[in-house]
């Protein structure tokens, strides 16, 4: 009796460590970038700032982070608020809009406001995945609130 304990112990010690690995992994997905969307790099969004291309910038970055520095003409629309915000967007639903924030996929953020973008009927989305720490790393220009 005593090893027929001594063996189911150690099973459940096993499953509940497997699943304590697994658990978080699951949970870190990322969420998947929709079809809609095209992914940009730093060089690009440079170049179309550079060119002065009519778009809109968002940063998705929670309001300390925009402050500390952020991509020149970028708004600050976190994706959570994005509802209250809707007003900072253009009417035009053809009108280019970037969305970027600290890296996909360790942060969603772009994603996430590209997501509801779509769902208010825009068509011209992108995403910078690489992010501020891209946009730094580069050496490009930063402004600061």
């Amino acid at each position: 009796m005593r090893l027929f304990m001594t063996t189911t112990h150690q099973i459940a010690i096993a499953g509940i460590l497997i699943l304590a690995m697994v658990l978080p992994v699951i949970a870190d997905d990322p969420p998947p970038i929709p079809k809609e969307v095209k992914i940009i790099t730093g060089e690009q969004l440079k170049k179309m700032l550079d060119n002065k291309d009519k778009f809109l910038l968002v940063d998705s970055r929670i309001a300390n982070e925009y402050k500390d520095g952020h991509i020149p003409k970028a708004i600050n629309v976190v994706d959570k608020e994005m509802e209250n915000h809707k007003a900072k967007f253009p009417t035009d639903k053809d009108y280019p809009i970037v969305f970027y924030c600290n890296g996909y996929p360790k942060c969603p953020r772009s994603v996430n406001g590209a997501k509801i973008a779509i769902t208010w009927g825009y068509k011209s989305l992108y995403v910078y995945t690489a992010g501020i720490p891209d946009w730094e790393q580069k050496g490009y220009p930063l402004e600061r609130n």
